[in-house]
C-alpha cells in the first residue's frame, strides 16, 4: 500500500490540524521537532498559515483530560495505551458533530497508522521514522514559508526563531517556491520513496 495513500489524509487538512495531529501521534509513537511546531502553534501563531490553531489545541486539550478522566489514567504510559485503544472506525463527526475542534481521535488514528507501517506493510523501523521526519521538516518548511515577512523580521531582533533562520536558508538557496501557493491550502507532502 503507498504510504499516501494510507496517511495523506492526515496532511490535506488545515495546517493547524496537521501539526497537532501529526504531534499527538508522534508522542504516541515519537519528538523533538514536533514539539517545537506545536511551540509556534501555541506561544508564537503569527508566525503559521491558519489561525484556528489556538481553538484546535484547546478542545483538543479539553478533549484528553476528560478522556484520561474518565479512562482513569494514571501515567504516560498508560495515557499511551489507552489512546491506542481507541476504536477509530467509528468517525468523531458522526459521535460528537461538527463543533469541537479537536484532533485527539484522529491523532489516535495517525498513530495506529503508523504503527500498522511496521505490521502490515513490513516496513523497518528506520524506514517509518525517516518518512516521519520528512514529514516534520515539510511541515517547518511549510510553515517558514507561509510566516509573514514582518513577523520573521520581529523574530530576528532578539536572534530568531529556527523557523526564520529556515526561511533564510530556503530563501538563499531559492526554493521557497515550492511552498508557494496561489489556492486554497496548502498541504505538506509525504516525500518517501
Amino acid at each position: 500500500m503507498n504510504c499516501l495513500h494510507k496517511l495523506g489524509w492526515s496532511i490535506e487538512v488545515e495546517s493547524d490540524e496537521s501539526i497537532l495531529l501529526w504531534h499527538l501521534a508522534t508522542d504516541l509513537s515519537s519528538k523533538l521537532l514536533s514539539d517545537y511546531m506545536v511551540y509556534l502553534l501555541v506561544l508564537r501563531p503569527l508566525m503559521l498559515p491558519d489561525r484556528i490553531g489556538q481553538i484546535r489545541f484547546q478542545d483538543s486539550c479539553a478533549e484528553a483530560i476528560v478522556f484520561f478522566h474518565r479512562k482513569h489514567v494514571k501515567d504516560g504510559i498508560q495515557a499511551c495505551e489507552k489512546l491506542l485503544q481507541v476504536n477509530t472506525e467509528i468517525l468523531p463527526l458522526k459521535v460528537k458533530g461538527d463543533r469541537s475542534k479537536s484532533v485527539l481521535f484522529d491523532a489516535c488514528r495517525l498513530a495506529k497508522s503508523l504503527q500498522s507501517l511496521e505490521t502490515e506493510e513490513e516496513w523497518e523501523c528506520e524506514k517509518k521514522w525517516e518518512m516521519m521526519g520528512h514529514v516534520w521538516v515539510e511541515m517547518l518548511c511549510y510553515a517558514a514559508c507561509q510566516c509573514r515577512w514582518n513577523h520573521h523580521a520581529n523574530e530576528l531582533r532578539p536572534g530568531g526563531e529556527l523557523l526564520t533562520h529556515v526561511w533564510l536558508l530556503m530563501a538563499h538557496f531559492g526554493i521557497t517556491e515550492h511552498f508557494w501557493t496561489s489556492q486554497g491550502h496548502a498541504r505538506a507532502r509525504l516525500v518517501v520513496s
